[in-house]
């Protein structure tokens, strides 16, 4: 186990306990038990709401003939997840995944990330601006007649 993991496997919990300490002392116990209880349906919210508009895009997409953004949705949905995961670090880097003027920031750097570890596949029967329209199979002309064998049966005169 490196020393980067060790302080992600142990620091992180430590980090989200000893903050939710301090604000239970600053706030009470019970206002900082129902900030991080409301934060999951908060999280939820934000989800599905990131679910539906990535789907409305797709339709769009689809029958425009362009390329999703996947990567708005998709950082909408890690910042309510984020969100719905109890913690206050968790709802801070949530809240900026979400809002926009943080998103656009962040942006950039997911497709760079998604890019390098994903391929793209291109499925049969969509058009694609960016390419030439090239259709895989065999060219039947009309003018070739059929060989011999090929041909039905003649009429006798």
């Amino acid at each position: 186990m490196t020393l980067r993991s060790r302080i992600l496997l142990f620091g992180y919990p430590l980090l989200e306990v000893a903050t939710a300490y301090a604000i239970a002392m600053w706030i009470g116990w019970g206002w900082m038990l129902l900030l991080v209880l409301a934060g999951i349906p908060v999280g939820f919210a934000f989800m599905r709401n990131a679910g539906d508009a990535a789907m409305v895009d797709m339709q769009e997409a689809a029958q425009t003939g362009r390329e999703p953004d996947a990567s708005r949705y998709g950082l909408g949905f890690v910042g309510g997840l984020l969100i719905a995961t109890p913690g206050f670090w968790t709802d801070l880097v949530g809240l900026l995944l979400v809002f926009p003027p943080t998103q656009r920031l962040f942006r950039q750097s997911a497709r760079t990330w998604l890019s390098s570890r994903f391929t793209s596949v291109r499925m049969p029967g969509v058009h694609y601006p960016e390419t030439d329209d090239v259709v895989q199979g065999t060219v039947i002309r009309v003018e070739d007649e059929p060989p011999e064998d090929m041909q039905g049966p003649r009429e006798l005169t």
